[in-house]
């Protein structure tokens, strides 16, 4: 990763004499250059490190960081404000991601700089020396201007199209809004808006002919844009007939399929604490289907902002004892801080109120967890759960301590943390991940719009969800970003339903403890998860399914017969086919 240095008030060049023709001459300087080959794809990254004149880190903290370049063919321009990673704001310390769009064309740019953003004033960097060697064996990228306020503009208006409902004219006057707003911002800033309009209109086509009227949306506009829209949702209509033909046809061959994507992970989440313990009938169920055990043991804190979190050592140790002695394997240990003992309390909440005491604690409550893994011989430690808080950019030193710790001590056990969807959402502040063995998700897709009613919801519609989540989350494509960024295996550290009629709307149904609870809801999910993505997606390599207690059980175990969930569990896990 190629290291740029800037100073904001000292660094100086003199003007050049041709502005039309505006080039910088980087021939005896020795830094602040890059090179990267034709058609890279996100390869290429930099890190960059801005003062002040005295020497003292530039403050990043709340400023946005874009890169603005006009390529080696002086015509298209590349404006890209979302791929910074601000690693240390207040060291001045932030990474680019430079989009593959910026290696179109071959040859020096024209001009290259950061421009870095806050509170409606901008500053910028000197120029760099931006290289794009040529690749003469395949071709790629057609070059074309690359702005990512109007990229995101048209990701945007794709959804919408794609989720088309009765409230389509709300929703495009809302974005036809957002639009002129984002026009307007490029005005304040000094941008050319006529070059950043052009590639507007490459981008939305649909909307050609309203941003040469100057914005207006006409009666006429609309009713062509319906006439569209209806075309394109029926290309949809007939993209879902064909998955679900496939995934149809993917069913009639699953039992004999001899390279079917298999798992070597297949546990069921189960909590201890003084609050809870685990029953031998609830056991006897996880033994009959096939089942192992993710361990999830409480750790106290009698707040969420209490530094010194407690372990119970001895509950997990005769817990554990008491699962091998039924002959069922345990995958992982996996505390969960708690306010009380409770596994209610949403660890997103929790801000110590003294980091250096926390972690410094949690270092030893994971040390103690590594023992009882080593002893028992359980291969995975989850070394936190959903700590939103505490695993930011700013605390990476402090993971990568524990993490370097830990694998002295004990180099044979794997190590994963489970994110919860603000931090898998977040991903790219997370870096201090990439040490993990595996990168943990807990995943709780919105897999449906209605209400289960008996056959009302098809298995394909599940799946379906899982790619298209009704509150906008594509957990396929999130995935594969993560796996592909941490080139990391993904292990599902938490996914489930309740068991009641809107268990797959939501992840808080109407939980009124019904009874007799609707494991068909359950049942669906298991089907989906293990017929559907977990078997398409070749880099998971496990999960644990949340829960055997309730609002999440998925079978009674106040009977011995096998619940609908049991059996689809049973069917897939026990039987070998996932």
């Amino acid at each position: 990763m190629q290291t740029l240095t800037y100073v904001i008030g000292k660094d100086r060049r003199t003007l050049v004499k041709d502005v039309q023709n505006f080039h910088i001459d980087f021939k005896s300087s020795e830094f602040n250059w890059v090179q990267a080959r034709q058609y890279e794809n996100a390869m290429r990254q930099v890190f960059v490190n801005v003062k002040n004149e005295d020497g003292t880190p530039f403050d990043l903290t709340g400023a946005n960081i874009w890169f603005e370049g006009v390529l080696p063919d002086k015509t298209h321009k590349i404006l890209d404000a979302k791929h910074a990673v601000l690693l240390d704001p207040v060291a001045g310390q932030f990474r680019f991601d430079l989009p593959a769009q910026a290696f179109a064309v071959a040859g020096s740019y024209v001009q290259a700089f950061f421009r870095i953003v806050r509170d409606g004033k901008s500053v910028t960097t000197l120029e760099f020396s931006l290289e794009v060697l040529a690749d003469k064996v395949i071709s790629g990228l057609v070059a074309r201007d690359y702005v990512t306020p109007f990229e995101d503009l048209y990701d945007q208006l794709e959804t919408i199209l794609n989720n088309a409902d009765g409230k389509m004219s709300d929703k495009l006057t809302k974005w036809d809004a957002t639009f002129k707003d984002k026009i307007s911002e490029f005005e304040k800033t000094g941008h050319d808006t006529q070059t950043w309009l052009e590639v507007a209109k490459e981008r939305l086509q649909a909307l050609d002919d309203k941003i040469k009227q100057g914005g207006l949306f006409t009666k006429h506009e609309a009713d062509v844009l319906i006439n569209n829209i209806n075309s394109i949702l029926e290309d949809r209509v007939r993209q879902l007939d064909d998955t679900r033909n496939k995934i149809e046809e993917r069913f009639a061959s699953l039992a004999t399929d001899p390279i079917a994507h298999k798992l070597k992970y297949h546990s069921v989440s189960t909590s201890i604490s003084p609050r809870m313990e685990i029953s031998d009938s609830a056991l006897d169920h996880l033994g009959n289907i096939g089942a192992t055990v993710t361990l999830c043991s409480m750790v106290n804190i009698t707040s969420k902002m209490d530094s010194d979190p407690q372990l119970e050592e001895d509950r997990i140790n005769d817990t554990i004892v008491r699962i091998q002695a039924k002959d069922l394997k345990i995958d992982m240990l996996k505390p969960h801080l708690g306010v009380n003992w409770s596994d209610g309390f949403y660890r997103g909440e929790y801000v110590p109120d003294s980091n250096i005491d926390f972690f410094n604690n949690w270092k030893r409550i994971l040390q103690k967890c590594a023992t009882i893994c080593d002893t028992h011989n359980i291969p995975i430690l989850c070394i936190g759960c959903e700590q939103v808080q505490n695993t930011q950019a700013k605390f990476n030193d402090k993971w990568l301590e524990i993490i370097q710790e830990l694998r002295q001590a004990h180099p044979n056990l794997l190590l994963t943390y489970a994110m919860a969807g603000e931090e898998h959402s977040k991903w790219q502040e997370r870096e201090w991940m990439s040490q993990l063995d595996f990168i943990g998700m807990n995943v709780y897709p919105s897999y449906t719009s209605k209400e289960d009613e008996g056959d009302n919801i098809s298995v394909e519609e599940v799946i379906e969800g899982f790619y298209y989540d009704h509150s906008g989350v594509d957990f396929g494509k999130r995935m594969h970003d993560i796996y592909r960024h941490f080139n990391k295996p993904i292990f599902i550290t938490e996914v489930g339903v309740m068991p009641q009629i809107d268990g797959l709307v939501r992840l808080i149904g109407k939980h009124t403890g019904q009874t007799p609870q609707d494991f068909h809801v359950s049942a669906l999910a298991m089907e989906a998860a293990f017929s559907g993505w977990m078997k398409d997606l070749n880099f998971i390599v496990g999960f644990a399914w949340w829960h055997i207690r309730e609002p999440f059980e998925f079978f009674d175990e106040s009977t011995s017969n096998l619940s609908e969930a049991e059996q689809v569990f049973k069917k897939y896990i026990k039987e070998g086919r996932i």
